[in-house]
């Protein structure tokens, strides 16, 4: 059992997952055709053993409420723990003030009731898989205040835009952070999943709305590197950022390759989700599908290659989908032609016989229109 609070922050406005983000917040995005985001971070803290999980939602909480429920389908025991889906409680006069320092301060009660002497934070745009048991281990052993988990990586030039990047020294602590602006390509990554005992967090809270009522939870520890120490915990796995509409579609395209999803996908690991009672999909006699992820429910009767198709998605015969992801729900016609594009639920693409993108600007079909 990790002995911790967990808590899964929402985004700040750094990550633009533009069309998509229109009707749903990030935690909600679809992703391979069976999850939402969010599941990979509740996955990750239930398979560690938290059992107390807040969940904090920066807008549109609607689908976040439906998809979670109780928690059941991620192992959370009511009698011995609790998911609680937070947002903040006071009027937002401007979206600049919609910071998750805010939420807490709002939410402050349920956080000081905790019965648990570490938190660990963690959001739910970045993908990947961790046991927060080791990080949480490796935090007490080194004694510092706070941990940061990191990802090296050598594609910050073209990916991990906006997010925080940060400077070590030979012994992992922390020296300086700035955000990655794509100008180099190796850096070390935060993703921005943080451990460190509950008083020091309310005392980080306190501190943030005392220096800005614009502070978020990254910006009052980049303030305070010098007053805090701060190690990094380096994460070597697979690491996604769904961030941008394009690092969106990379990750799903990238992971219907079987090696890749291996790295993510462990069956000693289970990322959990709620489950839909829908049929097998069915694969007419002119279905030809090639390196793809197809979910319940559909209906194949077209050409399907290195995509990523949701439940109950109708592809009709003659058509041909390529490097695309089309949401749940929806249709594509006969003689249609689809080249990196994606479709949002319950489109349908009839009329216009060819839609075509770019791997860096896919083509975005807006949630039930009708092309």
């Amino acid at each position: 059992m990790c002995n911790a609070l967990g808590i899964i922050n929402f985004e700040d406005n750094s990550v633009d997952v533009t069309g998509l983000a229109d009707y749903r917040p990030i935690p909600s995005l679809t992703f391979m055709g069976r999850y939402r985001l969010i599941d990979f971070v509740l996955s990750n803290m239930t398979n560690s053993g938290i059992s107390n999980i807040q969940v904090y939602v920066k807008n549109k909480p609607r689908s976040v409420y439906e998809h979670l429920g109780t928690g059941r389908h991620y192992n959370i025991n009511s009698k011995h723990g609790k998911l609680r889906i937070m947002h903040g409680e006071e009027p937002i006069q401007s979206p600049i003030y919609n910071t998750d320092i805010n939420a807490f301060k709002s939410n402050i009660q349920f956080i000081e009731e905790a019965n648990r002497p570490y938190v660990i934070i963690a959001p739910s745009y970045l993908v990947y898989t961790i046991d927060f048991n080791d990080v949480l281990n490796y935090h007490i052993g080194s004694k510092a205040d706070v941990t940061v988990i990191t990802k090296p990586t050598d594609l910050a030039k073209t990916s991990f835009i906006g997010c925080e990047t940060l400077i070590l020294d030979k012994d992992k602590h922390i020296v300086s952070a700035e955000a990655n602006r794509g100008k180099y390509k190796n850096r070390n990554i935060s993703l921005e999943a943080y451990v460190m005992k509950k008083e020091l967090f309310l005392e980080l809270i306190d501190l943030a709305q005392k220096t800005s009522s614009l502070f978020w939870l990254k910006d009052v520890l980049r303030d305070n590197i010098d007053r805090y120490n701060m190690n990094a915990y380096i994460h070597r796995g697979i690491v996604y950022p769904i961030n941008s509409l394009a690092e969106y579609k990379r990750a799903n395209l990238e992971l219907t390759d079987y090696h890749v999803s291996k790295q993510l996908f462990d069956q000693d690991w289970p990322i959990m989700t709620r489950t839909s009672d829908t049929p097998p999909t069915h694969y007419g006699k002119t279905a030809l599908v090639t390196n793809s992820s197809v979910a319940n429910g559909c209906k194949i009767d077209g050409t399907i290659i290195n995509s990523v198709i949701g439940r109950g998605v109708t592809v009709k015969e003659g058509a041909v989908v390529i490097d695309s992801i089309l949401l749940p729900g929806v249709t594509v016609g006969s003689g249609i032609h689809l080249e990196q594009v994606i479709v949002d639920k319950n489109a349908r693409v009839t009329e216009v016989r060819e839609l075509k993108g770019t791997a860096d600007k896919p083509v975005y079909v807006k949630r039930r229109d009708r092309i």
